[in-house]
């Protein structure tokens, strides 16, 4: 089995683990209470050995030869017949022919013949292995001389009719009687049962048996919803399906998590997006360099991508732009606690204003402060370092007020002619679009984009969505596409910073 494959396996065991673990503890309880209900069982067993030599054989000379698959299912049979109940029944006064045989099971070891009862009374079980034991010779003795009895009481009727002494038939007579006596010997000895063994209720070996159940309904399970399920768990299966290279993987974020820079602990999830900005820079071959970051459908965290990735670029000391193009859900301003009723990117497309004036700038020094917008062109921002050139980057920030009826349709040009003024001052231009598959954001503005990058979020967007996303990027011409895989489980790489 190759890597891939034992990766994968691991990743449906861990998420499967909760599911294992309620169904083999589900099992354990129910089969502790179904044997319980069914009250407490007994079993006694009483043995009969066979001689291994059939002395009828040996008095009478013959040496046929007879399979012996054959004499242990003869025997078998033999052990399980009514008549043999009838007679212990009778013979003993226990129970029913019925009873007897419901309550018995034979079994047959080389020369040993086992009966055993299984009943909720000890003292019966024993009752009833020893009667059925007890009547196995005389029953076994019966069915093997009644041939030899048929014989015996057609030759004294030969001897009846002739009146007549004749030697031969009183010398098969004789011969006949003493093999029927021999026949009756072939049980050597009956071991009784002494006393009965509890079997139920067993709480380790029921909770064994339940465990197993559980885990096996769990196995088959799994194996159902891993066949119908078909979300993204891995980058191979991104890679496959958009035939783009995934460029960055983003552990799972804790709740209303934005931006990361802004948390107490920011170096585990910060520098999982520094990773992901210094391989897209590396991908980048002009400037600016303009970035539209989409994904196959909503709720996959591309807001919050394109909001680290911004911030992340602008600690590499390069000025980035980020605007808020998703017409249909703006939350860039959100993010950077941008006023809600700051005006911005709508303006540009309805009044015509200059685009700087809408314009916030965030500060990206610092590790663990809040954002702190502030409006370009503020005596705050003239005062800030990234305005005056102290050697570090800048995060500018475009907002979108509200969503925009009718998407971007014939405001391409006009923010063609905005991404190429603002491009003057800025190194990357990241861009928040709404889901590829939803509106035509992206598609449309393709023919001033650089790089696009698509978000999937682990375990959330299916195979269909990204086929789907596939056939739509195809139009994408010139435009350098990749994606990052987000919302993954924890991985052990970042164990580092536990030590």
């Amino acid at each position: 089995m190759n890597t891939q494959g034992i990766e994968t396996l691991k990743a449906v065991a861990r998420r499967s683990l909760w599911l294992i673990a309620l169904l083999v503890v589900l099992g354990v309880v129910l089969m502790n209470v179904l044997r319980h209900s069914q009250g407490p069982e007994y079993t006694a067993t009483a043995r009969v050995i066979l001689s291994p030599t059939d002395l009828s054989q040996l008095f009478s000379g013959s040496s046929a030869y007879v399979d012996p698959d054959l004499l242990d299912q003869t025997e078998k049979a033999l052990s399980g017949s009514p008549q043999l109940f009838g007679d212990a029944a009778r013979r003993s006064g226990v129970g029913t022919p019925g009873e007897l045989s419901g309550a018995t099971s034979s079994s047959k070891d080389g020369t040993t013949i086992s009966f055993t009862a299984t009943t909720s009374d000890p003292d019966k079980a024993v009752d009833i292995s020893n009667a059925v034991a007890r009547a196995y010779p005389k029953f076994r003795a019966g069915v093997a001389g009644a041939a030899i009895q048929n014989a015996i009481a057609q030759i004294q009727a030969q001897l009846d009719v002739s009146g007549t002494t004749r030697p031969e038939l009183v010398d098969q007579l004789n011969r006949l009687k003493v093999l029927k006596t021999l026949t009756s010997g072939n049980v050597l000895l009956v071991v009784p049962a002494t006393g009965a063994t509890k079997t139920r209720p067993a709480p380790v070996r029921d909770s064994i048996i339940g465990g197993l159940i559980g885990f096996f309904i769990a196995m088959i399970i799994i194996a159902v919803r891993e066949a119908v399920d078909t979300r993204i768990r891995s980058a191979e299966e991104v890679e496959d399906l958009l035939e783009v290279p995934v460029v960055g993987t983003v552990e799972a974020l804790p709740r209303r998590a934005g931006l990361v820079t802004a948390m107490n602990k920011t170096e585990r999830f910060g520098d999982m997006y520094a990773l992901l900005a210094a391989n897209l820079a590396q991908e980048a071959d002009t400037r600016p360099t303009v970035i539209a970051v989409t994904s196959a459908t909503a709720q996959e965290g591309k807001t919050t991508t394109a909001s680290n990735l911004a911030a992340a670029l602008a600690r590499r000391n390069k000025r980035v732009l980020l605007i808020d193009l998703d017409t249909r859900k703006p939350t860039v301003g959100k993010v950077f606690q941008i006023p809600s009723e700051a005006p911005g990117l709508e303006q540009i497309f309805t009044r015509r204003v200059n685009p700087s004036a809408l314009m916030w700038t965030i500060s990206v020094n610092g590790a663990a402060s809040p954002p702190k917008p502030v409006r370009v062109g503020s005596a705050e921002a003239m005062a800030a370092p990234e305005a005056n050139g102290a050697g570090s980057g800048s995060l500018r920030i475009l907002p979108l007020k509200a969503p925009l009826r009718g998407g971007i349709s014939g405001q391409v040009e006009r923010l063609r002619a905005v991404v190429t003024a603002a491009g003057k001052n800025a190194d990357y231009i990241v861009i928040d679009t709404p889901p590829a598959l939803a509106l035509p954001n992206v598609t449309e503005i393709a023919g001033f984009l650089d790089q696009v990058v698509v978000v999937v979020r682990h375990g959330r967007v299916t195979r269909r969505s990204l086929a789907a996303l596939n056939r739509v990027h195809r139009n994408w011409h010139d435009v350098k596409t990749n994606a990052v895989l987000i919302g993954v489980p924890r991985q052990d790489a970042y164990s580092y910073y536990e030590e």
